[in-house]
């Protein structure tokens, strides 16, 4: 699949300079090049496949050596699942860590969208590699404040969605996606009062359904990539001897 994935990009990268919509190929072969999509119709020789082999060969090692140092260990397998997960407790949870380092305000929730969970994690050693196949955008921390009656809207949107990735609250939802109840640190929510959420940037525009964010004041996008907050936070776990681990806790039930 890797090797796959580098040759289509190797591919791409020869063959998006051409202007014309089809350029033969020395052999009689041709590429299309559709709505600025690249289709191979047909490749019978390649006179360049050593030299393309070779650069592939030289650029997947240099990959290698970059995904593949072990960050930490996890203790158990953490997958993604609906209402909540041990992947999507384990990504809120560090994320609620790392953004209150970096705010110097009190955070109260930090929440990530599920759908930008992109892999599992296995139990056993994780590598650069693992934790970017989990969080293989750049998405960047962000925080914002809400206003109670906004949040409650916004975890009215979280139960359509059937859950999220959140920390510092609890919700119950119904199968429907409707919000029955929702807390913060244990305390009802006030509708006058202010909330500061750690998230993503592309979060915080209103994407992914969770329009909410986007009426959100005193918005702040930092530099820090989530994927990188990730990667400080396995290792400092792993320096202290700590494994990775989560579990589901009740933070998002689904009321019977």
């Amino acid at each position: 699949m890797r090797h796959t994935f580098l040759a289509l990009i190797a591919l791409l990268t020869l063959l998006t300079g051409c202007a014309k919509k089809e350029q033969p190929v020395k052999d009689g072969a041709a590429v299309k090049i559709e709505a600025g999509n690249i289709k191979v119709v047909a490749v019978e020789k390649s006179d360049g496949a050593d030299e393309i082999r070779a650069i592939l060969e030289r650029d997947k090692a240099k990959i290698d050596s970059i995904k593949s140092p072990v960050l930490g260990e996890a203790a158990m397998a953490m997958e993604k699942y609906i209402p909540e997960s041990p992947l999507m407790n384990f990504a809120a949870d560090a994320l609620m860590e790392m953004a209150q380092r970096h705010s110097t305000q009190k955070v109260d929730i930090a929440l990530t969208n599920k759908g930008g969970l992109r892999s599992d994690i296995a139990a056993g050693a994780i590598t650069f590699g693992d934790v970017y196949n989990v969080f293989t955008f750049d998405n960047r921390l962000a925080f914002l404040t809400l206003n109670g009656e906004q949040l409650l809207q916004l975890c009215g949107e979280i139960a359509k969605a059937g859950g999220e990735a959140v920390s510092g609250m609890r919700l119950i939802i119904t199968k429907e996606g409707k919000l029955v109840d929702a807390t913060v640190a244990g305390q009802a929510i006030n509708p006058q009062a202010k909330y500061r959420i750690a998230t993503l940037d592309y979060l915080a525009q209103g994407n992914d359904n969770l329009t909410t964010l986007a009426q959100g004041s005193n918005l702040k996008v930092t530099k820090h990539m989530l994927r990188d907050l990730m990667v400080e936070y396995i290792k400092e776990q792993s320096a202290k001897g700590l494994k990775i681990k989560a579990n589901c806790d009740g933070r998002i039930t689904i009321e019977e």
